[in-house]
């Protein structure tokens, strides 16, 4: 085995000649790929080797001894050492010009796709305080509770004053309840306390707090709530979730009801979302608005089409379709999730929507037993992308249309290489920045079938 070239350690000096899907400025040493966290295309700098894998290592940015022209003074004081936001150090235009790289590097590297055209990415018009939840971690020191984020790949907490993309309210129901836990730092139940979510609807202002616990018993709950609501009015539901488990899932099966309002609602477009507390939606409302304006655009329909959303959640896409569709059919292995898609549905009097609990692979193709024949099919899988058996049965079922709706463009360029074998090909691909400030991109694909597209010129 030929001997690496440097070692956990060392510090080294190099051109940063590329960037990684994380947003991580990639350098090389003698030929061996060495990613730098915090460093730009075109500069040179001095870093030390943090990690060593087999065919790569991670360095630390010691300092920069040739400057990108994009490269700004982070804002955030704690954005070294938090981890949270990787790109605060370039300049927002670079920033977006940056995830454009990312995903058609991803597509001509891992789809083999390489002369496939991205458009722009869609940007926001202000990159801060744009997201309507945190999730903040607990941990009891002697005399302290502090409330934080945990730094990448770790159990360390960040603590914090500020975080500058979130709402300035969250920044101060986190120090308020920081303030009052601390009080009750004595309590037994009081290790029992996991994490904390805030979110906020982008419609009515409102704010639920959930307390995710170990132990269904936790006592020091309505006071804390009525004292949370007493000093916000705008905190209208506190709930408590029980997590029983030590996973990365954050929530647990079982909910407590504890203040106020069970859900929040929220407004997307014209259509209306009664959220339940443990229901994701998009984390960036105002950008949320953009991608579904793309999405509706992508799908140009007509009136009367058969449509179906897979991995549909509560039903956010499949409602913004149903305006103009025929009938729209959703597909979610939730059951709690596919309750507020109907739910949802009856509040906008949408009475052309069915949505299914299962999983998609086992669905798709009972769908098309039973005579389904739909123009457009839309998949929003997450992170780790859609089932193999999920793209299998999409290309039995072979819609003539396909929007892809992506948040890991690895995974995004893994599935299309896929569907590409099947017959489709992209017609349209566009980034749309959700995450400012973080190396995550959103991604919207138009995709036609090969035999479609001959026969359909408007395709």
């Amino acid at each position: 085995m030929k001997e690496k070239p440097i070692k956990v350690g060392e510090i080294f000096e190099a051109e940063i000649t590329g960037i990684s899907h994380q947003g991580w400025g990639i350098g090389r040493i003698e030929g061996f790929t060495v990613f730098v966290p915090g460093s730009l295309v075109g500069e040179i700098v001095q870093a030390e080797i943090d990690q060593m894998k087999k065919n790569f290592a991670v360095a630390k940015l010691i300092r920069v001894i040739h400057e990108s022209p994009y490269r700004m003074i982070p804002p955030c004081y704690v954005y070294d050492s938090c981890g949270g936001c990787q790109l605060q150090h370039a300049r927002y235009e670079h920033q977006l010009e940056m995830k454009k790289k990312i995903v058609e590097d991803a597509l001509r590297k891992i789809a083999q796709m390489p002369e496939v055209e991205v458009r722009p990415v869609l940007g926001m018009s202000h990159p801060w305080q744009y997201r309507n939840r945190i999730q903040l971690h607990v941990k009891i020191y002697h005399d302290q509770v502090e409330l934080g984020f945990f730094k990448p790949g770790s159990h360390e907490l960040i603590s914090f004053r500020e975080c500058l993309l979130v709402p300035d309210v969250f920044n101060h129901i986190r120090s308020f309840l920081q303030e009052e836990l601390t009080t009750y730092k004595d309590s037994d139940n009081l290790s029992s306390l996991r994490h904390i979510v805030l979110k906020i609807s982008a419609y009515t202002k409102e704010i639920a707090v959930i307390f995710v616990t170990s132990e269904k018993k936790f006592p020091l709950l309505p006071k804390l709530a009525q004292s949370l609501s007493g000093r916000f009015p705008e905190v209208v539901s506190v709930i408590q979730n029980i997590q029983k488990k030590e996973s990365g899932v954050l929530f647990g099966p079982r909910w407590q009801h504890i203040l106020g309002k069970e859900k929040l609602e929220d407004k997307i477009g014209n259509v209306l979302y009664s959220i339940s507390p443990g229901s994701f939606i998009q984390v960036n409302p105002e950008q949320t608005l953009i991608l579904y304006d793309q999405i509706r655009d992508f799908a140009d329909l007509k009136g009367g089409e058969t449509v179906l959303d897979v991995y549909c959640g509560m039903g956010s896409i499949s409602l913004q379709m149903a305006e103009k569709a025929g009938q729209v059919i959703g597909i979610e292995e939730f059951p709690e999730a596919v309750k507020d898609a109907d739910y949802n549905a009856r509040l906008n009097g949408f009475n052309n929507v069915q949505f299914l609990a299962g999983k998609a692979e086992d669905l798709l193709p009972e769908l098309a037993a039973n005579g389904v024949n739909p123009q457009l099919l839309i998949v929003d899988p997450p992170r780790k992308g859609c089932d193999p058996a999920v793209l299998s049965a999409i290309a039995k079922m072979n819609p003539p249309k396909l929007i892809y709706v992506s948040c890991e463009p690895s995974t995004l360029a893994r599935d299309l290489k896929t569907l590409g074998q099947h017959g489709y090909q992209m017609v349209t691909v566009q980034p749309v920045d959700m995450f400012g400030q973080t190396g995550h991109v959103e991604t919207v694909v138009l995709l036609s079938h090969k035999k479609s597209q001959a026969s359909s010129p408007s395709l």
